[in-house]
């Protein structure tokens, strides 16, 4: 049963909060699904039944985005989709430190929201739903911060307001489909990138990551954005909040950047250890500039694996030691796989059309054998194959 702004707001009540908060703490599983909500509808209506274990579980759900805060939070699910998580929240939010107001279109559940008044700034809230409206005060007055945003019900691209500086995060789902283009996103970017125009010069648009660098317009800043190694969103900075017109990669925790300046990167085959870069770097075409930056090179020009002789800890690439490599030769990979009683932990390819698991169930391996892993890519144009062993550094 879907929320409602009338659940919801039973959800705050007295009524509500020693159910909630029993549940919050141990939510109930699939398989406790139907008895829990059993119990409940002796007590209380089905519909509330409902809620209330739909937002225990939700609440579980959201802890790896909002961490211990999620606890006291309130969620559906589309808006859970789609929030950041807090660590991306307040990273894109201290742009807006020096402001003492500004907007945030299509608020959602307030994860954003809330973010930008952690700055000091006074935040209006804005959002056609009456449910994400609904969930935004909920969330901020359970943050303590209801008096710094201010709710407004409304379109988000027809403004009653006039305020300069605004943070924009167009829906990007229908139903429950993903949406992967720019201009087909609710509102479209054209439709904020014409607001933006027309009287909010100075705005952030969060996207999806998949962000194609032709739909990154003239003047703009476009920052792509990991966390823990995770592509989580594609941000456009406009007006006084760009550092810099261009792309740039964005490595969180580490909170490193590097830009896209067009570098070009040696193309040969490999070294001694392998580099695979952060989705980040590869989405914003920064691959070529980590690798100059390093003294590495590429191991083809269309594939973003890199290589070096030297062992480089840093939070912008994931690394492997290499082992053997050869041109492809199944016959050749499993001798050499029985050669170092070896146990391929995972096979990983780019540039390979081959599909990774059913691959490694051909291949031989030595149960409690040396762990490795498979690289399948392509060498200057030419299938290959790489054993490797996994290397960890606290960079990120």
């Amino acid at each position: 049963m879907p929320l409602t702004p009338t659940l919801l707001r039973w959800l705050q009540s007295d009524e509500a909060a020693p159910w909630l908060q029993a549940l919050t703490a141990s939510p109930p599983d699939d398989a406790g699904l139907l008895s829990a909500l059993t119990r409940l509808r002796r007590r209380v209506s089905p519909a509330q039944a409902s809620a209330l274990v739909s937002m225990a579980r939700l609440r579980r759900r959201a802890e790896k985005k909002f961490g211990d805060r999620a606890r006291k939070m309130f969620f559906d699910d589309a808006g859970l989709q789609q929030a950041s998580p807090t660590a991306v929240a307040r990273y894109t939010a201290r742009r807006y430190a020096h402001v003492s107001q500004c907007v945030d279109l299509g608020c959602g559940l307030g994860g954003d929201s809330i973010a930008l008044a952690e700055t000091g700034a006074r935040v209006l809230a804005v959002d056609r739903s009456p449910l994400a409206v609904a969930l935004m005060q909920a969330n901020a007055r359970a943050v303590g911060l209801q008096d710094a945003i201010l709710p407004v019900r409304a379109d988000v691209i027809a403004p009653a307001w006039e305020v300069s500086v605004g943070w924009a995060d167009p829906a990007r789902r229908t139903g429950d489909r993903r949406v992967f283009h720019p201009h087909a996103l609710l509102p479209p970017l054209s439709a904020l990138l014409d607001l933006q125009r027309h009287g909010m010069t100075d705005l952030g648009i969060k996207l999806m990551p998949g962000l194609p660098h032709e739909a990154v317009p003239p003047g703009a800043e476009a920052e792509w954005i990991s966390l823990d190694g995770e592509l989580k969103e594609a941000v456009l900075w406009f007006g006084a909040l760009v550092e810099q017109v261009g792309r740039r990669a964005t490595v969180l925790p580490a909170g490193v950047t590097l830009w896209a300046l067009a570098a070009q990167a040696a193309v040969r085959p490999p070294g001694d250890f392998l580099y695979e870069p952060d989705p980040a770097v590869i989405r914003a075409g920064a691959v070529s500039d980590l690798a100059c930056g390093f003294g590495w090179w590429q191991l083809d020009a269309d594939i973003a694996y890199l290589s070096g002789n030297e062992l480089v800890a840093t939070p912008f690439a994931r690394v492997w030691r290499i082992l053997e490599q050869h041109p492809f030769d199944l016959k050749w990979l499993n001798r050499r796989l029985r050669a170092m009683e070896a146990q391929v932990e995972a096979v990983k390819k780019r540039g390979s059309p081959i599909e990774p698991e059913p691959f490694r169930r051909r291949l031989y391996r030595q149960p409690g054998g040396r762990s490795v892993v498979v690289v399948l890519t392509r060498v200057v144009n030419r299938p290959w194959m790489l054993i490797t062993e996994r290397l960890s550094f606290a960079t990120r």
